[in-house]
């Protein structure tokens, strides 16, 4: 006697719906991944120029890049399932920091040269990024050394 055909969310793949689904909430997680980049970039760079009294430079666009572009990167990967997905929020805040960093017609700049937080944190932001990228790999290799049977 033949078996009937089960429906599709029995056999344990995804329907097509299902998979369109999944492909959608990446495709918008990737996007909300690079707006919160670029989101961050502005803030960040907004925030470089910052003082505190007596003109003593308030470091809190480095905290912020230091502490956030990891997160950022992570998300990107984590909703998208791709690790090289971390790129969207790294190149999104490049870009911010680059215009940033560069002076318009009118010759205004926002992260100048005496201005350590701004420069360190165009040093910071994209090697928080790359730690970010680096991190989980790192310990997705651990675990995965840990399970294996020894050779021999």
């Amino acid at each position: 006697m033949a078996e009937a055909p089960s429906p599709p969310g029995e056999t344990g793949e995804p329907s097509s719906t299902e998979r369109q689904l999944d492909l959608g909430l990446k495709i918008v997680g990737a996007f909300v991944a690079t707006g919160l980049g670029a989101l961050a970039g502005l803030y960040e760079a907004l925030l470089a120029p910052l003082r505190l009294p007596h003109s003593v430079y308030a470091p809190v666009a480095l905290v912020l890049a230091v502490l956030g572009n990891p997160v950022l990167s992570w998300f990107a990967g984590a909703v998208t399932g791709r690790r090289a997905a971390a790129i969207l929020p790294a190149a999104a805040w490049c870009v911010i920091w680059y215009a940033s960093a560069s002076r318009t017609t009118e010759g205004d700049l926002i992260i100048t040269g005496g201005n350590w937080v701004g420069l360190a944190t165009l040093l910071a932001g994209p090697i928080a990024f790359a730690v970010g990228v680096l991190v989980p790999v790192m310990f997705n290799q651990r675990k995965a050394l840990r399970g294996k049977p020894p050779s021999g």
